[in-house]
């Protein structure tokens, strides 16, 4: 293990390839892995907090212009928190950091965290030097299925608000128009996790979630608000394209019914790409045109797709002039799109269209908002491929759309997210590279290195950016930082620094305030960073509007006895302009909840923060259901609150049991059933069944392991005193416990490997009890276990993480055997083939078929009598058809539940239906000898 362990980050800490005129500075440690995202903390002072899925947040600090290390380019970390409860299945786990906009004034971090297999939460922590202190929850209870597609990114809009996204769960939840659920959407709420009243689907009592602000997102795994002018940029895996949106209040991006295909009525995509491929489109016989200035027009023989500023690269054109990579300037039609080249008037046709291989899971990006680079990468969106390891880069146009798109690095290993540091550098985490990568130009010139070019200021607190030199001044530097009077934010430090040939890396900040005013505007200041030698800088730093007063409940669910009384208060959030009056009314269901005092309460600038008492009663009636209502609290220019009512019912309740037991079970596991039921008083339940079978009289829960084959009678009784008793009787059938079943994924039959850093190597165990660990074999040899329950199983734990690099040309045989809870095992062999030799079957004596023990493709048993063809179910219900992108590509369906989908567990329908084939034409030949 040590040395795998150490093989990893020897591998995951390689060069990465940068454009000319950059360096890559590589920082290590073992403490980075698995990596979800990471970011700087805007108050000036250099830390980087690094989220880990497993729960724990640790910060690395620059020092002196660098990151601090140790040793060589290990890195100092410390630990700021760890999540209490972390469900770290397939995408789950510690996914995001935010930070508060008054971060400099109240040090609140915000997380994104999966705490259960069904429920996600945004945690809130108080920095107090260094360490995360006063948990708190903001916003619980978000959607998650335990599987993959949880989302998790957030952040803080222009607006102040708290923006997050969730994916459709892997299973369709919340896509299309379902307005009800927070699967596939962006959600907004206020800083105290209420829901805004502006967002777009607010409909108070009504059926829609109120925090729902933009939908129709299969995985927005990651986004970010572009600075300039705060649109939210969403990059959202895909099953067919990997798209980056620009989204606005009641945005659709249309999921699941459109990846880059998007109709009227919906947003499409500013950069999309294909997953793991290109698109090639056939140009017509007069599908290409240049007039005299140059302009090209071509137009394809079927809808394109492509998007202004993708790069493509047209060939075979009968006039080969016209040949080329272009980037598109315009789309006039869904069969034409035009680029800018250059030659005499020309036309002809012919020839073919295609798109360039970014990757196939995009992962986090940033904008450029620091000085450090110069033109045309200042104000550029750079991002991530988990798949490809690219660093992809898109300039902006003047109206803030995509100019081009570009490939701009290579060899950023399980690439997660990117950010822009405090020197003027761009920085890259990778999941599994157990490294952080930092690019900055090699020969920046004398500059000031000014880094949040873009500062957005709450009203009533502070914000801050930072200045620093691009290299060593031969002499002292003063730097000053001015703006013209106005009612934008205003400078409070920081009017003059000071550099020398010692601190001259080292940022220095200016901090800034924007005063508390009466209006709801968002006024500007413009600041100028200038320095006698050096070019000077711009600032933008704009107010966040802070006025909106916000009701404070002490709880949004209440509880009533019949004939009872109970109490919950209301405060305010700040000091109100004047006197506010705040209404409390029962606005939905029983009426039988009323509110019995604080109807109306009067707050002023004396008593707005001390909370005033609502009392609700309920009265008796003659049925015996708990009865609901909604009462909801409002005040003018406040968002409304709703309390949820319940009314607890007195009168006696027989028993009724509402759960369903499993039927089945194994010989040796536990079988377990939690019995519910309802009833008045309380209910407590008895059973009668296998002498080795025991229930929990108060909670119900059965427990029993079945010892030997056949079936058996459960009687259960659930009595509270009120007749009749409610009973159940079900028979559950023991079956012997038997041996696991395998599919493997990849490598496909006979695919070429060894011509990348790292190859897929990965598989499913299925069983009727549950898998434990899977090893992974070349030509006999085990490389790796991977250990887990999850049933999903990679070579070295990841994906891409296998290297074959070293193997031999000519023909290996892989093999992937599994294990069940009883260590029974199933193994499955397959060929793969290195390089140009040979890679051919070799036939034994023909009297000799093929063994009825090995299976030659993802799951499919040769001796089942299964006939092979372009329809069958070839891999645990994942049907391959000729027609697919990929095997369950039509049904969003993901191979690999615990990575961001688009992640390439599936192959090209090519290539799953040239293995098929494969396997029908081996069905009927001899058996091969390895």
């Amino acid at each position: 293990m040590k040395n795998l362990l150490c093989a990893l980050l020897i591998s995951g800490a390689a060069s990465a390839a940068v454009p000319t005129g950059f360096v890559e500075s590589t920082y290590t440690s073992n403490q980075l892995t698995p990596a979800t995202s990471f970011a700087w903390a805007p108050d000036g002072t250099g830390r980087l907090f690094i989220t880990n899925k497993n729960g724990t947040v640790r910060i690395a600090k620059l020092v002196n212009g660098a990151l601090e290390t140790s040793t060589g380019s290990t890195l100092v970390l410390s630990t700021f928190a760890t999540e209490p409860n972390v469900h770290t299945n397939s995408e789950g786990g510690l996914l995001s950091v935010s930070f508060d906009p008054n971060f400099v004034s109240n040090h609140f971090v915000y997380f994104f965290v999966s705490v259960s297999p069904s429920q996600q939460q945004i945690v809130r922590y108080t920095d107090v030097d260094g360490v995360g202190t006063a948990r708190t929850v903001i916003v619980p209870n978000l959607p998650t299925a335990g599987q993959n597609h949880v989302g998790g990114a957030t952040g803080f809009g222009p607006d102040g608000k708290l923006y997050w996204a969730i994916g459709d769960l892997g299973n369709g939840t919340g896509v299309d128009a379902d307005l009800t659920s927070l699967a596939a959407k962006v959600g907004r709420a206020n800083l105290d996790g209420t829901p805004d009243n502006d967002n777009p689907f607010f409909d108070g009592v009504g059926p829609n979630n109120e925090y729902v602000w933009a939908r129709g997102f299969r995985n927005p795994f990651t986004f970010t608000f572009r600075p300039e002018d705060g649109v939210l940029w969403v990059n959202c895996v895909g099953t067919g394209y990997e798209q980056v949106f620009a989204v606005r209040r009641g945005d659709h991006a249309g999921y699941n019914d459109y990846e880059n295909n998007q109709p009227a009525g919906f947003i499409t995509p500013l950069i999309k790409y294909r997953t793991n491929g290109t698109d090639a489109r056939s140009l017509t016989a007069t599908g290409a045109e240049r007039s005299a200035s140059g302009a090209l027009t071509f137009t394809t023989t079927g809808v394109h797709g492509f998007r202004v500023g993708e790069r493509i690269t047209v060939a075979g054109v009968a006039d080969a002039s016209f040949n080329g990579t272009y980037t598109v300037t315009s789309t006039p039609s869904a069969t034409t799109w035009t680029a800018q080249g250059t030659g005499a008037a020309a036309s002809s046709g012919n020839g073919s269209a295609t798109t360039k291989a970014l990757g196939g899971s995009i992962t986090g990006g940033t904008f450029y908002d620091a000085s450090l680079l110069d033109a045309p990468n200042r104000g550029a969106f750079f991002w991530g491929d988990y798949n490809s390891g690219q660093l992809s880069r898109a300039l902006i146009a003047s109206d803030g759309g995509v100019e081009s798109v570009d490939e701009w690095g290579t060899g950023f290993s399980s690439a997660v997210d990117v950010e822009v540091g405090p020197d003027g550098a761009l920085y890259v985490i990778g999941v599994t590279s157990g490294s952080i990568k930092r690019i900055k130009p090699t020969m920046p010139g004398a500059k000031l290195v000014v880094s949040n070019r873009n500062v957005r200021v709450v009203e009533g607190g502070r914000a801050r950016f930072t200045v620093a030199l691009s290299e060593a001044p031969t002499a002292d530097v003063t730097v000053n930082v001015s703006a013209p009077a106005g009612v934008g934010p205003t400078l409070s430090s920081g009017a003059t620094l000071n550099f020398t040939t010692g601190n001259w890396a080292v940022p220095q900040v200016v901090e800034l305030t924007a005063a508390d005013d009466a209006n709801t505007d968002s006024e500007t200041t413009l600041f100028t960073v200038a320095a006698t030698g050096y070019g000077a800088e711009q600032v933008t730093a704009r107010s966040i509007d802070n006025n909106g007063v916000r009701l404070v409940l002490s709880s949004a669910t209440v509880s009533v006895p019949e004939g009872g009384t109970q109490d919950f208060t209301v405060a305010l959030s700040k000091a109100p302009g004047g006197t506010l009056t705040v209404n409390v009314a029962r606005t939905a269901g029983s009426n039988a909840v009323t509110v019995t005092t604080g109807g109306t309460l009067t707050f002023n600038t004396s008593n707005w923060m001390t909370p005033q008492t609502v009392t609700l009663s309920a009265g008796n009636d003659a049925n015996n259901v708990d009865e609901t209502a909604t009462v909801t609290v409002t005040a003018p220019g406040a968002d409304a609150r709703n309390v949820a009512v319940t009314v607890l019912d007195d009168e006696p309740v027989a028993p009724l049991i509402t759960s369903m037991p499993t039927l089945t079970a194994v010989v040796g596991a536990p079988w377990t059933y939690d019995v519910e039921a309802a009833g008045r008083p309380a209910v407590t339940f008895t059973l009668t069944g296998p002498a080795s079978a025991s229930i929990d009289g108060a909670t119900g829960l059965i427990s029993w392991t079945p010892a030997s084959v056949g079936t058996q009678n459960f009687v259960v009784t659930a009595a509270n005193g009120v007749m009749p008793n409610a009973t159940q009787m079900f028979d559950v059938v023991v079956s012997a416990d038997q041996a696991p079943t395998i599919a493997l994924t990849r490598p496909t039959l006979e695919e070429v490997v060894g011509t990348s850093t790292m190859g897929e190597f990965y598989g499913d165990c299925f069983d009727d009890v549950g898998c434990t660990r899977a090893e992974f074999f070349v030509d006999g040899a085990l490389i790796s276990t991977d250990v887990n329950t999850g049933g999903h199983y990679h070579a070295f734990g990841e994906h891409n993480r296998w290297d074959s690099t070293g193997l031999s040309a000519g023909a290996h045989l892989v093999k992937m055997k599994v294990f069940d809870t009883a260590g029974q095992s199933a193994e499955l062999e397959r060929r793969v083939c290195v390089g140009a030799a040979p890679c051919e079957f070799v036939l034994a004596d023909a009297g000799v078929e093929l063994d009825a023990g090995v299976e030659m493709d993802a799951g499919v048993d040769v001796d089942a009598g299964v006939e092979v063809d372009a329809g069958v179910v070839a891999d645990a219900g994942v049907t391959v058809d000729a027609g697919t992108q990929q095997p369950g590509a039509d049904a969003g369906v993901d191979q690999m539940p615990d990575q961001p989908s688009g992640c390439g567990c599936t192959t090209s329908s090519g290539g799953a239906l040239w293995a098929l084939m494969a396997l029908g034409a081996l069905l009927r030949r001899r058996r091969f000898t390895a």
